[in-house]
């Protein structure tokens, strides 16, 4: 991270006077071996209004055609800029380079295999434009499980039902209650709060990007804007699954995670302890979704001998009953959510789930 802060360091005080003079908004899009998919990332990034002053495609080693279908994309499409790594560093390393390439005032830092959905970027840069003390904006998200077609709107519970402003005490209060509704996938941010951060820490994997945005939030506020920003597609061999197929580094890298919010004074006492809760029940989630149930995380997650019994009686019976009994235990275990928030946000989405149409035809 010394070189973003190096970077950071360099532009001081002038970057503070020319800042309004910068393009406006930079997306950044980390890619490895996604060259059948990125082309729809890139087409619907370039649709946007207001559209990118320019798209950064990190190109992470890839070994597939990727940069052959970027280069052509690029006589589509000028404001694409193709990064090329000769060695794969991972998607920390290629959205750290991005930041340090971008130029525009906001940043949007979305995947290769994802859709940004109409409006995204104009109602977060109205959000910000109207908050500038915010550190970020951000919404909801489509999430498309590509193994079993399962349609699914994230967060799980709304912090608000409208545009809104959360100030930094605003977001404690939210974090208490309930600590997974900043979806980093769907947020822009102000580069130069994302650069004076020290942007994504390597060391902190899969939790990157949920420790830097919820720090922003927590030191600057945040907006948050109830409606679809982003279709995820996620598979097994995904970002977020894959980077928790070995439980014991999973769980070493959370544990590094706590570590630096226990010595870092902008999150509450208290607020390890909740993104432990919400992190433990992610990984177990992804355990009893898994096909077939990956016995040895969930007992893993056990919290004493009666837990242990209970997630090895349910990976053993698998299926649908085994999967339903763990997440029900894995949910009174940990308690990711607010359950009053749940229900209200069900039955908020109730109109606009039976007005979709089928993600499935997208693709």
């Amino acid at each position: 991270m010394a070189d973003i802060e190096d970077q950071a360091s360099d532009k001081g005080q002038g970057e503070e006077v020319s800042r309004q003079d910068l393009p406006l908004l930079s997306a950044v899009i980390p890619n490895y071996n996604h060259g059948a998919v990125i082309g729809e990332a890139i087409e619907a990034l370039a649709a946007q209004v207001p559209s990118p002053d320019e798209i950064i495609v990190v190109d992470d080693g890839s070994t597939d055609d990727s940069v052959l279908v970027l280069e052509r994309l690029k006589l589509a499409y000028p404001p694409l800029r193709i990064v090329k790594f000769e060695t794969n560093k991972g998607a920390i390393h290629a959205m750290n380079r991005g930041l340090q390439e971008a130029q525009g005032r906001y940043v949007y830092f979305g995947g290769a295999d994802d859709v940004t959905r109409p409006g995204l970027f104009a109602a977060m840069v109205a959000e910000l434009e109207r908050h500038p003390q915010a550190a970020f904006a951000s919404c909801e998200a489509i999430l498309l499980d590509l193994d079993t077609g399962r349609v699914a709107s994230r967060p799980p519970v709304r912090p608000s039902y409208g545009p809104r402003f959360f100030d930094s005490a605003q977001v404690a209060k939210l974090l208490r209650r309930v600590d997974n509704w900043i979806l980093t996938g769907t947020a822009v941010v102000r580069r130069e709060l994302m650069i004076r951060a020290g942007g994504f820490d390597p060391m902190l994997g899969a939790f990157a990007d949920s420790f830097v945005f919820r720090r922003l939030s927590l030191q600057y506020g945040c907006c948050f804007v109830p409606q679809d920003g982003v279709l995820w597609r996620t598979n097994s061999d995904g970002l977020s699954r894959s980077s928790v197929a070995n439980f014991d580094a999973a769980m070493i890298t959370l544990n590094r995670a706590l570590e630096r919010m226990r010595a870092d004074q902008v999150f509450p006492k208290w607020y390890p302890a909740v993104f432990e809760r919400r992190w433990r029940f992610a990984i177990g989630r992804i355990a009893a979704e898994a096909r077939p149930m990956n016995r040895a995380m969930l007992i893993g997650l056990e919290r004493g001998q009666v837990s242990r019994v209970v997630l090895g009686s349910a990976a053993s019976m698998g299926g649908r009953f085994g999967r339903f009994a763990a997440l029900i235990w894995l949910t009174l275990q940990e308690r990711p959510v607010f359950l009053p928030g749940l229900l209200r946000t069900s039955l908020s989405r109730l109109p606009r789930f039976a007005s979709r149409a089928p993600f499935q035809q997208e693709n």
